[in-house]
């Protein structure tokens, strides 16, 4: 009893002052060894692929899945939309759960939920039942994403520690060109098992690797405050009724569906009460006046853009199918998005500048408009070598955008203090499941209507790409205003620095640039009783996996 309690709690430990982290719940930053460090970014990676992989999965998987079970296109619809609806707002609850109780407890629960609700769909063949399953599997999918950021981080020394953050946060976005790489040959076994066999391997490999290499202790606080739950239920329940009417609105239509309407009315109700409680209390759990102010709410604005841009690859695969590609030409075009997306990971986190995070946003979206005008040219099967150049850079792009993004963000938020930092945390993670969710919806819609006004399939695929183009360009335009705003306040800022004779150093607030880098903290060994606990999980998540490929 003793060694399992000290297995799922951290004790308390003193760290130096430049090693404890900027909030409560996150780890400290003491320092590593090489083969910690390494075992850290392998760790980081198979967490960030299964926090990933889970939905991607699914969402790449739509059509064969409808075909497979018997499902209507709403029924099939509503699997990636009940993901997303309890996905939205997690964040919302999981950020101060892991705060009050505690990380290790959290990553550990977490994770276990994970791998039992990923055995739960294959014991499930009823509609319903697979909703709820894929509902709670996006809610405790959230509480992975920040495990494969802490586990990254923990692998570079302070001054490439937001590097890391920026290849954490990459690994995640990997995950829908690894999953349309996979999916041919998982279907071609088992069919939608095989998908489920996959994330539960993934899942349980994951939470022996996170039990087996301790995160260092974060600090705990009791932050739950009476009208927190409240808050939850209602901003929950309203970004809820968002994401099911943009993920059903193409399908069910969306002025001819009663409930869709009903659901607008309803969510802007509940959003505007907690909006308004929220302005009215002393510890929101949102701090609304600081996400309404100019520059964080043009940031929003223009991550929304570039997921809605970034939904062409959707377009372009239905194109690429349109003008005979084969399942060969498929995979090799898979192959070579995530390659590429892979390397928009590293391009991102090596030619990061903390100062400069704007220009690469517009360069990203710049390739996209360039890329998607280029694909709307094409009409025949001749054509079809544009996709790989033009997929590719997309796929870059991708992934070049999002660590810049998230680094403007936190660095605008740190500069007010942690609860900026929480709040705009919230505010990435909804608009990227909102964005995630209205470019499909959009693009799509606007495909079927050139379709229902006559248009061939791929000339309104063609016209889609056009119109994915242009808003391309007018998100890489709106990118350089907030980059020329951007510039206007750092020269102001300047001047003030020059006027009061004064410094700036944000990247070494509260850590002495001289300070040793050891803490002197060592994880505590694991008894022999956990040890061959983690190792049977281990195990047999491995045989899951492989199982996913080779049982009959």
């Amino acid at each position: 009893m003793t060694q399992f309690r000290d297995f799922l709690d951290d004790k308390p430990y003193d760290f130096p002052e430049h090693q404890r982290p900027a909030v409560a719940g996150s780890p400290a930053t003491p320092s590593q060894d090489p083969a910690t460090r390494l075992a850290h970014i392998l760790v980081a990676v198979l967490v960030g692929t299964t926090a990933g992989l889970g939905s991607a999965l699914v969402s790449v998987n739509t059509a064969q899945l409808q075909q497979v079970l018997g499902l209507s296109v709403e029924q099939a619809a509503w699997l990636t939309t009940s993901h997303v609806m309890t996905a939205v707002s997690a964040n919302l609850l999981l950020i101060k759960i892991r705060q009050q109780y505690g990380l290790r407890r959290f990553a550990l629960t977490s994770l276990s939920l994970y791998a039992a609700l990923a055995l739960a769909h294959l014991l499930v063949s009823d509609h319903g039942t697979a909703l709820l399953l894929r509902a709670a599997s996006g809610f405790v999918s959230v509480a992975l994403i920040p495990l494969c950021l802490f586990h990254m981080m923990q692998a570079f020394p302070e001054r490439w520690r937001l590097r890391g953050l920026v290849l954490g946060i990459g690994v995640t976005q990997c995950a829908i060109p690894l999953a349309r790489l996979l999916s041919p040959s998982l279907l071609a076994n088992q069919g939608w098992r095989s998908l489920f066999l996959l994330e539960a391997g993934l899942a349980l490999l994951s939470l022996a690797a996170v039990g087996l290499l301790r995160l260092p202790p974060a600090e705990r606080a009791r932050v739950f405050r009476p009208l927190d739950l409240l808050t939850f239920v209602l901003m929950g329940g309203g970004l809820a009724l968002v994401a099911a009417m943009l993920g059903l609105g193409r399908w069910e239509g969306w002025l001819q569906a009663p409930w869709i309407i009903v659901s607008l009315i309803v969510a802007i109700a509940v959003l505007l009460t907690a909006g308004a409680i929220e302005t009215r209390r002393t510890t929101p759990l949102l701090n609304l006046r600081w996400l309404g102010r100019g520059e964080v709410a043009r940031f929003a604005v223009a991550v929304f853009l570039a997921r809605i841009v970034l939904a062409e690859q959707d377009v372009a695969m239905a194109a690429v199918r349109s003008l005979g590609g084969t399942t060969g030409e498929l995979f090799t075009l898979s192959a070579v998005m995530l390659t590429a997306a892979a390397a928009g990971v590293f391009a991102s986190a090596l030619s990061m500048n903390v100062e400069k995070l704007a220009r690469p946003m517009m360069l990203a979206i710049g390739v996209v408009a360039i890329a998607a005008f280029g694909e709307s040219t094409s009409a025949n099967p001749h054509d079809l070598w544009r996709f790989y150049v033009s997929q590719a850079g997309i796929a870059f792009a991708g992934t070049f955008f999002l660590g810049p993004a998230l680094l403007l963000g936190i660095t605008s938020a740190l500069q007010y203090g942690s609860r900026e930092l929480i709040s705009f945390i919230v505010l990435f993670g909804v608009v990227n499941a909102l964005g995630a969710l209205a470019g499909p919806a959009l693009l799509g819609s606007y495909m079927d209507g050139r379709v229902a006004a006559g248009a061939a399939p791929l000339t309104a695929q063609s016209d889609t790409l056009h119109l994915v183009a242009a808003l391309a360009a007018l998100t890489t335009a709106y990118l350089a205003v907030i980059l020329a705003l951007r510039i206007r306040r750092k020269m102001a800022e300047l001047r003030l620095q020059r006027s009061a004779n004064t410094i700036d150093q944000p990247a070494a607030a509260g850590r002495p640039h001289g300070a040793s880098s050891d803490g002197g903290w060592q994880p505590p060994r694991l008894g022999r009783g956990v040890t061959a606990a983690l190792a049977a999980m281990a195990i047999g998540g491995a045989l899951l996996v492989l199982a996913a490929w080779r049982l009959p």
